[in-house]
């Protein structure tokens, strides 16, 4: 005999018994059933006499005999006349008999495939994605069983791509908030010390106040930039609408460069070539395009060489339907190790560059993060080429219209 089906048990495993545990017809194991009727649907509402029922095997179990034996009704009658009736009789309960048999044992058999699929389904729904292996898979497919099965696992794999998705997304979130904590901690750790000192007398010598309140509005300056870096780089993140109108990107990077070059007292060569003579207008947010070009050049200021031979150039070209936009500087470069976390959020890097004045360079680590989700809210693309001592090329693609 074939398993009982819709035997339905309690559970003795840890999990919350919101759903009974329902026994599988075919393996004999216990998956959690969740009714997917609608609260005061007919099988909550059946009387428990007519619950076996709306099982599909007794349907069509039910089915099969009631054709059974409609055809044995019309042969006795069509023999009434030359068969005793009690002959007919028992051959028509014989044949019943013997019909309803074979109706189950093949009903059983053709449900077989689905009762596979049921189970899986039932512990695909409770967490076990691993259970996609139990489902009878034939390519191509060849009957609704197939095709059930075959939606059914690329659902899995959705479902799958989903898990890992918001898990490396919870991970990015836990460590960038442990890093926004670290640099926040930083300044105000400072300010106190700088506080302190003044407290103990450092007040009284003029000199020495001064030079500590430098420091402290040297700090205070830092963690304003570093909050609005991570306002920034929150309102990109949350995929807010940008308020996109036509860009011509020639006139936006001249007013970049222009801009650059004003924050240059060394002599250093800061130059925008155009290699391309057609149209290089996109459709974009203006501010926030100005804010990436100026993150790029400004890096490109704090990271290349600080002498008169320092060379930067703001290169513009264009390939099909995509703007390609280069800063390309003559610096000591990015080792390979750096160039796979240079757009990590809080990310300085392993080398430090002195400015022009021969102090080490200090940003938030958060210019190059802001600039990728720039470039990513546009549907664009950015990467990086370096070679220590030979500089840097980071390289944009915006989508362009003519």
């Amino acid at each position: 005999m074939p398993p009982q089906e819709g035997k339905l048990e309690p559970s003795n495993m840890n999990i919350p018994q919101t759903h009974p545990r329902l026994v599988s017809p075919t393996t004999g194991k216990l998956v959690e059933y969740s009714p997917l009727t609608k609260e005061g649907g007919s099988s909550r509402n059946a009387p428990p006499w007519l619950r076996p029922f709306f099982s599909l095997r007794v349907q069509l179990l039910f089915a099969y005999c009631l054709v059974l034996i409609m055809a044995v009704i019309l042969v006795c009658m069509l023999t009434y006349q030359q068969t005793s009736s009690l002959s007919i009789a028992l051959i028509a309960l014989g044949v019943v008999a013997i019909g309803s048999l074979l109706a189950l044992f093949f009903t059983t058999i053709l449900l077989r495939p689905l009762w596979r699929v049921t189970d899986a389904a039932q512990a695909i729904a409770v967490g076990d994605l691993k259970q996609r292996n139990r489902l009878p898979l034939r390519l191509p497919p060849q009957d609704e069983i197939d095709r059930l099965a075959g939606s059914i696992n690329e659902m899995v794999t959705r479902l799958e791509h989903a898990e890992e998705m918001q898990r490396a997304s919870e991970q990015r979130f836990q460590r960038f908030f442990s890093d926004a904590s670290h640099q926040l901690r930083t300044p105000l750790t400072s300010i106190r010390g700088f506080t302190e000192v003044l407290m103990r007398g450092a007040k009284d010598d003029p000199e020495t106040a001064l030079r500590v309140l430098k420091r402290m509005k040297s700090e205070s300056e830092r963690m304003t930039y570093l909050i609005n870096d991570l306002l920034t780089l929150s309102r990109l993140d949350e995929h807010t609408v940008l308020k996109k109108q036509y860009v011509n990107l020639v006139g936006l990077a001249t007013e970049n460069i222009e801009e650059a070059k004003k924050r240059v007292s060394n002599g250093r060569t800061i130059t925008l070539s155009i290699t391309t003579q057609e149209n290089l207008g996109l459709q974009g947010d203006r501010e926030r395009l100005k804010q990436l070009l100026f993150v790029l050049l400004d890096n490109a200021l704090k990271h290349g060489r600080t002498d008169a031979e320092g060379i930067i150039t703001l290169q513009l070209d264009r390939k099909d339907n995509e703007a390609i936009i280069h800063v390309i500087d003559n610096g000591n470069g990015i080792t390979k190790e750096d160039q796979a976390h240079i757009f990590d959020s809080f990310y300085r890097g392993r080398q430090t560059s002195p400015s022009s004045n021969g102090t080490t360079v200090v940003g938030t680590g958060l210019g190059l993060t802001i600039a990728a989700a720039i470039v990513r809210a546009h549907q664009g693309t950015i990467s990086v080429t370096s070679e220590p001592g030979k500089g840097t090329d980071f390289t944009l693609t915006l989508p362009c219209i003519d």
